[in-house]
């Protein structure tokens, strides 16, 4: 049985997700005609795509937390939540301006990101509060 903790930070891995595939969806990457693995190799090796590596990473080490076979602790729970602030709400460090700086005014432009990014938000919250 997961412990509440590994739930709480199941459901902030799920939440950034939706955040990136929002990201894509407002950055136009899903065009028509793309193939999923030509989007894939865009993502890890363009250029232009170098900024969302980071959440991409972040997501990628929750998950691997996630996976050992030891329940989340408090202490890690608390280090997930302020590593997602750091990165996604700018909050903390360490904060990545690069990140920072194309993921904001997607906020502006996406009702769909922002919708995602508020309901981050209030997990990590809960994340962080226990």
């Amino acid at each position: 049985m997961k412990s509440p903790l590994n739930l709480e930070l199941e459901a902030v891995s799920r939440a950034l997700q939706k955040v990136h595939k929002e990201i894509l969806e407002a950055e136009g990457a899903h065009l028509p005609g793309r193939s999923a693995l030509t989007l894939l190799d865009r993502l890890l090796n363009a250029p232009e795509w170098a900024w969302l590596r980071a959440l991409s990473h972040l997501i990628a080490e929750l998950d691997d937390t996630l996976a050992q076979d030891e329940d989340v602790t408090p202490s890690s729970a608390a280090n997930a939540a302020g590593r997602v602030r750091a990165l996604v709400f700018g909050l903390g460090e360490p904060r990545d301006e690069a990140f920072l700086n194309r993921y904001r005014p997607l906020l502006q432009a996406s009702a769909a990101l922002a919708s995602a990014h508020g309901e981050l938000k209030r997990l990590v919250d809960q994340l962080a509060g226990n």
